[in-house]
């Protein structure tokens, strides 16, 4: 009601009619016209990934967005009229970008499209480019798959808009120009959900509209697997090498262990400069505290060792050997474990994520082919505005549907008669 009545005070020619009509006209428009919230329909592309920040929890991207909406009171314009006039008075969503930390480039344009019924819809194209918040799940790091979302909302609340994803247009990301390659692998799926949210700073609790569209990458663990997992094995398999030191010299073996260990809680250090401060553990830090902690038994086993020395050599010799094997067979079997554990478990989601893109490949494919099958009806011009490529499309769901009915009334008046092929009943 509220967009209507604006609409109607920001006619380009509502000067020229007399204030009573004008009056009368909005009062008419409040009285008679249902309330309805104005649906603006969302696309985003991703542009162009760059850094994604582990460290500081941030990424950088820049992006284009496009927000369309029905504007009723241009109706029935040419696109000429439509080119002089300026939609800067009309009804504006009022969008804004919830996530953004900084923004160095924007840039916003406004422009109308009337489709074959003459109804026109308002097109709000911008592009941003800058540094975006995202709150990254490190519990599978360095296997993690992170999430990469722009949240678009509105300062108008949710009773008087509704933002939905565009019907027409897809969501899209250009993986090509992805900056950081070496470090993380971009996954080609566009995920889009709605949210409602609250802005703090209001003092009416009114709930806004918002709307999340995510790509995500997958972090490359090689870089990780060579310079942590790896020293760390070697760091925690040389604990063994400690046994061959006689057990008569308990300080010889103590000396040695206790600088592996002092080693390996450096490296923990050092590693931890490259997370940030997250009140849980990551794989990685769970593989370092496994192996901090065969280190640490055997230290304790080479403290204790000298009590057994009392029952006589041979026995302690017989004793050091099982030990021995035990801490081997322990060793080998917890790290079994852990890989099991990695494989079944952190790369679970990676798993999930190449399953999503196969199944977006899929759906381009066979949108491909629904678009070979209508070639007949798109124009061939790439040049050609796209409200006639939707037109062509709907025409082609018409005669889908259409071509469905008809099987279902021949398959239920003349079950006995075989039922007529799709190319059939489409020409």
């Amino acid at each position: 009601m509220y967009s209507v009545a604006h609409n109607v005070f920001s006619h380009p020619y509502s000067a020229l009619l007399p204030s009573f009509f004008l009056f009368l006209e909005i009062r008419l428009v409040c009285v008679f016209m249902p309330y309805a919230k104005v649906v603006v329909e969302l696309r985003v592309v991703f542009l162009k990934i760059g850094e994604i920040d582990t460290l500081k929890e941030q990424y950088s991207a820049d992006t284009f967005i496009q927000a369309k909406w029905r504007e009723s009171s241009l109706d029935g314009r040419t696109s000429e009229e439509l080119k002089r006039i300026d939609l800067e008075c009309f009804w504006n969503p009022l969008l804004f970008i919830e996530n953004v930390l900084s923004e160095t480039k924007e840039a916003t344009w406004l422009a109308a499209m009337a489709n074959s019924k003459g109804e026109v819809y308002v097109l709000e194209r911008r592009r941003v480019r800058g540094v975006f918040m995202e709150n990254l799940e490190l519990n599978d790091f360095p296997l993690d798959v992170q999430d990469l979302t722009v949240t678009i909302t509105s300062e108008r609340p949710d009773t008087e808009i509704d933002i939905i994803p565009d019907e027409n247009e897809m969501s899209g990301i250009n993986v090509q120009t992805f900056v950081d390659q070496q470090e993380w692998r971009l996954h080609e799926h566009i995920e889009v959900s709605k949210k409602v949210m609250t802005q703090e700073y209001s003092s009416s609790n009114r709930c806004h509209p918002a709307l999340s569209v995510t790509c995500r990458a997958a972090r490359r663990p090689g870089y990780f697997y060579w310079n942590v997992f790896l020293v760390m094995f070697f760091i925690s398999a040389l604990s063994f090498a400690t046994f061959a030191v006689s057990p008569e010299l308990p300080q010889n073996r103590l000396q040695l262990s206790f600088t592996l260990l002092l080693t390996s809680v450096a490296f923990k250090f050092v590693i931890n400069q490259s997370l940030p401060k997250i009140s849980y553990l990551t794989y990685m830090d769970k593989y370092v505290l496994l192996s901090l902690v065969i280190l640490c038994t055997v230290c304790v086993w080479h403290a204790i060792v000298t009590l057994f020395a009392r029952n006589g050599v041979m026995f302690l010799i017989t004793l050091e050997h099982d030990v021995f094997i035990a801490f081997c067979v322990i060793y080998i079997g917890c790290h079994g474990v852990f890989i099991f554990w990695l494989y079944f478990d952190a790369c679970k989601r990676r798993r999930l994520m190449k399953h999503k893109d196969k199944e977006y490949l899929d759906f381009l494919t066979k949108k491909k082919e629904w678009l070979l099958k209508t070639r007949d009806f798109i124009p061939s011009s790439r040049r050609q505005s796209t409200h006639l490529l939707h037109e062509s499309l709907q025409q082609f769901y018409k005669l889908c549907e259409q071509r469905m009915k008809t099987k279902a009334y021949m398959q239920r008046f003349s079950s006995s008669a075989a039922a007529p092929s799709d190319d059939a009943i489409l020409e």
